[in-house]
């Protein structure tokens, strides 16, 4: 005759294999995410850390760094 706690047993070892190897694919999944975001905001600042002024009007040109910005302290 059968033992039915030792399939039960092996049912529920069986089930916890199962969700150990998809928290584990899970955590594998989201440090991965992270990494791709870290390389992502590393190079959205790349170049950052200059001052740009434009000498003239461009289509990448900043609002107040262009010689023909109006200066409220300088033209009052």
């Amino acid at each position: 005759m059968s033992d039915p706690y030792k399939n039960m047993v092996e049912m529920q070892r069986a089930m916890l294999e199962g969700w150990m190897n998809s928290a584990n694919q899970m955590m594998q999944y989201w440090q991965h995410l992270i990494e791709l975001q870290e390389r992502l905001m590393r190079q959205a600042t790349f170049g950052r850390d200059h001052v740009e002024i434009d000498d003239g009007p461009s289509f990448t040109g900043k609002y107040g760094k262009r010689r023909f910005d109006i200066d409220p302290e300088r033209d009052v």
